[in-house]
């Protein structure tokens, strides 16, 4: 069975993996986005950031994914609960995921890094970019200090608190 998902597609801008195969994990983004976790993917196997994934084909099913992100998290084997509840949150991140095109990921969105205009509710923030910030570093590395690593940023878009 086959699987489209997301690998490290290259080591531009920020790249710390240096894994083989470089498939994303399940986004760890804690409440400090700024730092990273709300716009860098990490790498399942050494749990690494990176800045650009790529759509591909991988062998395998979603649960053989989810339990080997569980297991390089969370150091135990996973719960069927677990599984079950990263693989329905996982389908829902990659649904528009394409083999052959580039993605960014900015506070829990996958987004085509080509895209022009972007503008939504995060996990964390309400976005709205006229050129994403990753892409933009790739020629002028402070777009990043400027937004996704600006806590500033984050806080004065941050969504209401939910009651």
């Amino acid at each position: 069975m086959k699987v489209t998902y997301l690998k490290k597609a290259n080591d531009d801008v920020i790249s710390f993996c240096s894994c083989g195969d470089g498939r994303a994990a399940f986004p760890d983004q804690m409440d400090c986005p700024w730092c990273g976790c709300g716009w860098l993917f990490s790498c399942i196997t050494c749990r690494k950031a990176f800045t650009f994934a790529e759509g591909v084909e991988i062998e395998g099913t979603w649960e053989d994914l989810a339990r080997a992100d569980i297991r390089s998290m969370w150091k135990k084997e996973p719960e069927d609960e677990d599984v079950t509840s990263w693989v329905e949150g996982m389908k829902e991140i990659m649904a528009d995921v394409e083999p052959g095109k580039r993605y960014v990921i900015i506070d829990g969105h996958v987004i085509p890094a080509d895209a022009p205009n972007v503008k939504f509710d995060g996990w964390h923030a309400r976005h709205d970019f006229t050129g994403l910030p990753q892409v933009k570093a790739l020629t002028d590395k402070s777009a990043l200090d400027v937004q996704l690593g600006d806590r500033r940023y984050w806080t004065e878009n941050a969504l209401p608190e939910e009651e």
